[in-house]
């Protein structure tokens, strides 16, 4: 049996009768050879998910992968999809999710739209990855219009905790990031979008404008939630509970309200930005609080995505007005604040009047901006500094890392100055740097080597001054002969024989009568290198320093029990 084009190319409501209750539901599937996913009418498609075989699809999978896969479609085998993304390691897409079917219930009288997709674990193998189709679940969104919220199974609840207060927040499989997260395909969010707009028309006499750069997810329960002003779901998530008890579902703005809570000026250009960006009022607040207070300086940073080297959507903002990490954060490529290792170092060894001009949430950012306004003027500084928010890669956090441990030791080079102010915070900035850093290590090798050339040469040279008690515990044994190291010259020997470092390391000590090297001999070959110091032996090992063992060590102690030594050595 072939699947019907007919059903792919038309949209046709399919209305059924289910407890009493009249539902649109459309189904939609994976088509390989369009490489998207299409609604279907057929009757097939509604059998149990179970009843059908399947093959897993991946995002990065080559064409002629997909066009291979393709061919196996049909009514009895399915197509599973999954973004498993980069698959270095067979274990690391464990928990990775593929949806094989969606669903669409449509309740006009109950004002209620449902999502439903059935998933597959992918586990990996030594050959790629494959469905664990034992393991089916099905995720769903239940979006009442009518009692302005939405549900969504599975979610999951979180704790962050920021300026000693702790904040709860859920997430759940509509939200991108997490091992769990299934995307919903473009053309089930146009299907319940048109319904949810429909229902808004209804209730309001027109259709709400929308973002056009808002995830569909978010999109369609913020507009569940808030149809006058989608926008204000950004804030309800990021500040919490605060701030989302004074929105009002019927505000056509909430402006005003945002602007309030963060402190920010009520101008038309800032409205203007709110209306075509949501999250430009959250980009603000970060820019008032590293210190660009002009105004006309802000309209440069509104494309950005990211804060903190993290997308916006996973962040939060405290009462206090730091901004926190919520669950899914890239905690590596995290930087500005106390957290980071080197802030941290650095601001512990500061005193008070050093730091009173700083936010310890920001003063990386404070301080990078307030040096980029030194260097260049405002303009410049303001393209630099967007190319380190918005960076969001390892070059870019490396870069900053560089920065600032180069910039508080007054190491900066000229080199690393001229590359940020041609490319700013960037891969080709973050290269030019790691050359240098190269170039400055070669020679810092370079001078230890030379350092220890020196050292050597004079070591060699030392004649150590040896009291009668040291030279008494040399002796012939029947288990060989022991001896002390008499000059540098001698223990230079024993080092090279010994494969350690007892000629770098004590040639200065002995020489200034902190302890004594000898070593057993066994037929002109030495086999136990011995540390006394302060009337015992410390340390007694053997070729690359192993420990002694069998007749070795017990001619050691031996030999230490006769000189009234006491043996300290780990056995």
């Amino acid at each position: 049996m072939s699947i019907s084009n007919s059903a792919l190319l038309f949209e046709v409501r399919f209305v059924i009768y289910m407890g009493g209750i009249f539902v649109e539901q459309s189904y939609y599937y994976f088509d390989g050879k369009s490489r998207t996913w299409v609604e279907c009418q057929e009757p097939w498609i509604e059998k149990d998910i179970e009843k059908f075989s399947l093959s897993i699809v991946d995002k990065g999978m080559g064409e002629r992968q997909i066009d291979a896969l393709a061919e196996l479609q049909s009514p009895e085998h399915l197509l599973a999809y999954a973004d498993i993304g980069d698959f270095d390691y067979r274990y690391s897409c464990v928990y990775k999710k593929a949806a094989a079917r969606w669903r669409v219930q449509l309740y006009r009288p109950q004002k209620t739209a449902i999502i439903l997709v059935d998933v597959f674990s992918v586990m990996g193998t030594p050959d790629g990855v494959e469905l664990h189709t034992r393991g089916s679940k099905q995720y769903s969104l239940r979006l009442d219009y009518g009692k302005w919220q939405y549900t969504a199974i599975p979610a999951k609840s979180e704790q962050a905790e920021s300026g000693g207060s702790v904040f709860n927040y859920k997430y759940d499989w509509t939200d991108e990031g997490f091992d769990f997260s299934v995307e919903i395909p473009q053309i089930v969010t146009d299907k319940v979008m048109t319904f949810l707009k429909e229902l808004s028309q209804e209730e309001f006499g027109f259709v709400p404008t929308v973002p056009t750069d808002m995830p569909a997810a978010r999109l369609m329960k913020y507009f569940t939630q808030y149809p006058l002003d989608v926008n204000v779901g950004w804030y309800v998530d990021m500040l919490g509970y605060d701030f989302s008890r004074h929105i009002i579902r019927t505000n056509d703005s909430n402006f005003d309200l945002i602007c309030d809570y963060l402190k920010l000026p009520k101008t038309k250009g800032l409205q203007k930005a709110y209306r075509e960006n949501g999250r430009s009022l959250a980009i603000c607040f970060f820019l008032q609080k590293i210190g660009i207070d002009d105004i006309n300086l802000w309209p440069h940073f509104y494309d950005i995505n990211q804060l903190l080297g993290q997308s916006l959507d996973r962040l939060g903002i405290d009462r206090f007005g730091a901004f926190y990490k919520r669950q899914g954060v890239w905690w590596r490529y995290w930087w500005g604040d106390l957290s980071n290792y080197e802030i941290g170092w650095w601001w512990k060894r500061q005193d008070k009047e050093a730091l009173s001009g700083y936010d310890p949430a920001y003063v990386g950012w404070q301080m990078l901006y307030s040096w980029l306004m030194e260097k260049w003027e405002p303009l410049r500084a303001a393209e630099i500094l967007h190319s380190a928010l918005n960076g969001g890669s390892y070059e870019v956090h490396d870069c900053l890392r560089m920065w600032f441990k180069s910039y508080t030791r007054g190491e900066l080079t000229d080199e690393f100055v001229q590359a940020i102010y041609r490319t700013g915070f960037s891969k080709e900035t973050h290269d030019v740097w790691t050359a240098e850093e190269r170039r400055l290590n070669q020679l810092a090798m370079e001078q230890r080597s030379r350092e220890r050339n020196a050292r050597h040469k004079s070591y060699l040279d030392i004649e150590f001054t040896l009291a009668k008690g040291d030279l008494m515990k040399e002796e012939d044994t029947p288990q060989g002969s022991f001896k002390i190291a008499r000059n540098g010259q001698e223990l230079f020997k024993l080092s090279e024989a010994f494969h350690n470092c007892v000629f770098y390391l004590y040639t200065d000590r002995m020489n200034r009568r902190e302890c004594a090297i000898y070593y057993l001999e066994q037929e002109g070959k030495p086999v136990a290198c011995i540390e006394v110091s302060n009337g015992a032996i410390v340390q007694a090992l053997g070729d690359h320093n192993h420990i002694l063992k069998g007749e070795i060590k017990d001619a050691v102690v031996d030999w230490g029990i006769r000189h009234n030594l006491e043996f300290k050595p780990m056995s």
